[in-house]
């Protein structure tokens, strides 16, 4: 037995912080199988785990190849059952220890879905990512690809490498980084070059954030601030969309998953994903709060402060443009790491109080309960243009 004190060794029981990243990949990947099974466009789904680990820990709680496996089982259960044809999958597992993928293949061995396929890999990751990389560019425009990288730290993580496995515009990527220990030496990291340690931080700054950014010269408030400007750095320039979860393992110590997409529906999976796992902020996996009979107000306090955020970044795009589309709403929100349905209740509130005024595109006025069409349906196909205009 442990005694009071004792540290639990991660690999032999799934710690908080390695849940709360397991629960957002697994609810993500449950709308990508599901929603690509679905769709006439796609003909096969290829899944990629960079960095597998031991696949299961000594508790018995499933990593990520034996959760990617169970979603496999469970989306072809929904397309059967919903008379659908299933399609292939492929698999691919790499770790860089020969112990742990051999681990991993013996636990699948038993587990293989029939018209799956699987590839076990043991590359050194950098060796791995040029593999994928060089696959996924090779593939017809037909096919979808989810890389998952969870990293032994940061040292592999290049721009010029992400770029690579997204430039198909088909290709979605699930990072996950050590947000406080990248966060704590940034700044020795750039201010002294000679210290060889710190090179490979050096480099990822450098690769991510231009010598204008202001990283480089005025020292940012934290962790948080940290994540949101990796997460701008990601989108590579406004080439593509990403969000953040972050992940707090213990008082202050932070990790944080990063989602990379060509796809606006994409990214509102994942935003969606997000606030499944976190519905008070959908922001990311806090350590809990002592309790007690003021928990459920802290909880509702955070919510509306949450939502006052959204309040403010709408109507600040009001007052300066005085006006806005649905299609643009709905943009704004999910770039801010929100769901449609909140923007949508923060609009009708917006109009009920008198504040903004709602127009189809013939100029009659919205009434009622109108559909706002604040969805990825009229993104896409802007079928039923709504313009909201600032009143007061």
């Amino acid at each position: 037995m442990k005694q009071r004190g004792e540290k639990v060794d991660a690999k032999q029981v799934v710690l908080p912080h390695s849940k709360a990243k397991l629960d957002l990949y697994k609810n993500y990947l449950e709308h990508y199988l599901r929603v690509l099974g679905h769709a006439d466009f796609c003909t096969k789904i290829n899944l990629y785990d960079i960095y597998c680990g031991m696949g299961q820990y000594d508790d018995g709680n499933f990593g990520s190849p034996l959760i990617t496996n169970e979603c496999i089982k469970e989306s072809i259960i929904q397309l059967e059952n919903n008379g659908k044809v299933r399609k292939p999958i492929s698999v691919t597992i790499n770790d860089h220890k020969k112990e742990k993928i051999n681990n991993v293949i013996n636990l699948l061995k038993e587990r293989q879905i029939q018209g799956c396929s699987y590839s076990y890999h043991n590359e050194d990751a950098n060796v791995m990512l040029d593999r994928v990389s060089t696959e996924v560019n090779s593939f017809e425009g037909t096919e979808r690809n989810l890389v998952f990288i969870d990293p032994y730290g940061y040292s592999n993580i290049t721009k010029e490498k992400l770029y690579h496995l997204l430039k198909n515009e088909a290709t979605e990527v699930i990072l996950f980084l050590p947000i406080s220990q990248m966060y704590r030496f940034s700044e020795i990291a750039l201010n002294d070059t000679e210290r060889t340690c710190y090179e490979q931080l050096r480099k990822f700054i450098f690769s991510f954030f231009p010598a204008n950014h202001k990283i480089h010269s005025i020292k940012l408030s934290g962790n948080l601030e940290f994540i949101y400007e990796i997460k701008n750095a990601l989108r590579f320039d406004n080439q593509f969309f990403s969000c953040s979860h972050y992940i707090e393992r213990d008082k202050g110590n932070y990790y944080a998953l990063f989602f990379i997409t060509s796809n606006m529906y994409g990214l509102e999976k994942m935003v969606d994903s997000k606030w499944a796992l976190d519905p008070i902020k959908g922001k990311g996996f806090d350590q809990k709060r002592s309790g007690g009979m003021f928990e459920a107000q802290f909880q509702e306090f955070d919510n509306k402060q949450q939502i006052e955020f959204l309040k403010e970044l709408i109507l600040k795009y009001l007052q300066k443009n005085g006006h806005i589309s649905n299609d643009e709403i709905y943009v704004l929100g999910l770039m801010n790491e929100f769901r449609p349905k909140d923007v949508v209740s923060v609009i009708k509130g917006f109009m009920n109080g008198g504040r903004v005024e709602g127009y189809k595109s013939s100029g009659q006025k919205l009434v009622g309960n109108d559909n706002l069409y604040i969805n990825y349906q009229q993104y896409k196909w802007n079928a039923n243009k709504i313009i909201f205009k600032f009143i007061r």
